[in-house]
């Protein structure tokens, strides 16, 4: 399958395209400037791998939550190639992509991704036999309150430890856009939080 997998939520852009026997994955640290990195690491992704846009089966894109601006930088781009190209959008939450490295371990897991003035996006995962339960949805809270959450039987991955893997990404990616138009970034932060 030749899929592209973008996810610019975190202070960390993902970008994976793979063309069917060959894959480019990057990671890239950021200070709030992946729209200025993002087109030109995808031109080389394309580049490396003697692949267009236009030839993608399946484009997949982090939803959120994270950052505002992150969002809809990497959000835009894979609506735009969907769009014009007429390839199939898939949503996932930003949470699965950072953890996607540790989804494959039977175990509990607790994602969490900075936001502003000590709060935090995170979300409960459990995997068991290969099958990823969700425990508790994505959500924005204090960090201390989320953390109260995390028992000592959990995994907790944040952006120290945080693990990438395109397959479970691609595997978990079962939420199809029907209407590109409509789709928005899942912010869950309110204004002014």
């Amino acid at each position: 399958m030749k899929v592209m997998i973008l996810d610019t939520s975190s202070d960390y852009l993902y970008l994976y395209i793979n063309n069917g026997s060959d894959e480019y994955q990057t990671i890239l640290e950021g200070k709030n400037n992946h729209s200025e990195k993002l087109m030109g690491l995808i031109e080389e992704g394309f580049g490396k791998l003697k692949l267009e846009v236009k030839d993608l089966d399946r484009i997949i894109c982090g939803i959120g939550p994270g950052s505002y601006t992150g969002l809809r930088v990497g959000l835009t781009v894979c609506k735009i190639f969907a769009w014009t190209f007429k390839i199939p959008l898939y949503t996932i939450s930003s949470l699965d992509i950072l953890g996607s490295g540790y989804l494959k371990e039977d175990g509990k897991y607790a994602i969490t991704n900075i936001a502003k003035k000590n709060y935090v996006y995170g979300k409960i995962v459990e995997v068991k036999d290969k099958e990823v339960r969700v425990v508790s949805n994505d959500e924005f809270s204090l960090k201390e309150e989320f953390l109260n959450k995390v028992t000592t039987d959990m995994t907790l991955v944040n952006e120290e430890n945080f693990k990438f893997d395109s397959e479970v990404i691609i595997k978990l990616a079962k939420d199809k856009v029907e209407d590109i138009h409509s789709v928005v970034p899942n912010y869950l932060r309110k204004a002014n939080s």
